[in-house]
């Protein structure tokens, strides 16, 4: 194995839970742990992938992501009615996917002087660079496939065939890592490379694929290997 592409929102870069957690307080005067809500993303998830089933695009199934997440937190349908609004104002003003799991940038920065290809495919809008930057991960990856920018949206193959050719390394050498199992793992298996299933809690033990619980700890992981000649 030689590389290792990553995807960006959900697995790189996440939602900021604790920004969403102050629009609620103020909104619904009503305090839901910023945890609580990253943990009600796998019911989110769930939802977004039975979605899929009717088509549509990765931003109208990342709505259903994300007000699945907020429901199995606790909100009725008349809280959620009322909060989103506020909620996608923040993100306006803001872009809610800016967090970052500790050691992340470091982790990438080890990856890539072990010798490995550290490179990014991802579902965005055409922005995820400068999301990417702003996290302080950019210069951390040889290269962005955004399908804002290429017109292509996983998990259809040529958007993953796109960045192995322009990385020159072979699908079967090569990891890809992602956050939704029909979007992420069936896309890279269908070009022949190795999934990673991100499962922060431990839950995705049935998805016949390799899990691991956040990048850094998969950086870690590889570090240890050297990629073969």
């Amino acid at each position: 194995m030689k590389a290792v592409f990553f995807d960006a929102g959900g697995t790189l870069i996440h939602i900021d839970w604790e920004r969403v957690a102050g629009v609620i307080a103020k909104v619904l005067d009503r305090e839901i742990p910023a945890a609580r809500l990253a943990e009600g993303e796998y019911a989110g998830r769930a939802l977004m992938e039975a979605a899929m089933a009717n088509g549509g695009n990765d931003a109208s199934r990342w709505a259903v992501h994300f007000a699945g997440t907020l429901r199995d937190a606790g909100l009725t349908e008349e809280e959620y009615q009322r909060v989103s609004p506020a909620i996608y104002a923040e993100h306006r003003r803001q872009h809610l996917w800016s967090s970052v799991v500790p050691g992340t940038a470091e982790a990438l920065d080890g990856l890539r002087r072990a010798g490995w290809f550290v490179a990014c495919i991802s579902n965005a809008d055409g922005t995820v660079s400068q999301l990417l930057d702003a996290a302080g991960l950019l210069p951390h990856l040889t290269f962005v496939v955004d399908s804002g920018v290429v017109g292509i949206e996983k998990p259809d193959p040529r958007i993953f065939e796109m960045a192995l050719e322009r990385a020159g390394v072979p699908a079967g050498e090569s990891f890809y890592v992602g956050d939704v199992h029909p979007i992420d793992v069936v896309g890279a298996e269908q070009v022949g490379m190795t999934p990673v299933l991100l499962d922060p809690l431990g839950r995705y033990g049935t998805r016949g694929c390799r899990t691991t619980p956040d990048v850094p700890s998969f950086c870690r992981e590889l570090v240890t290997l050297s990629p073969a000649a």
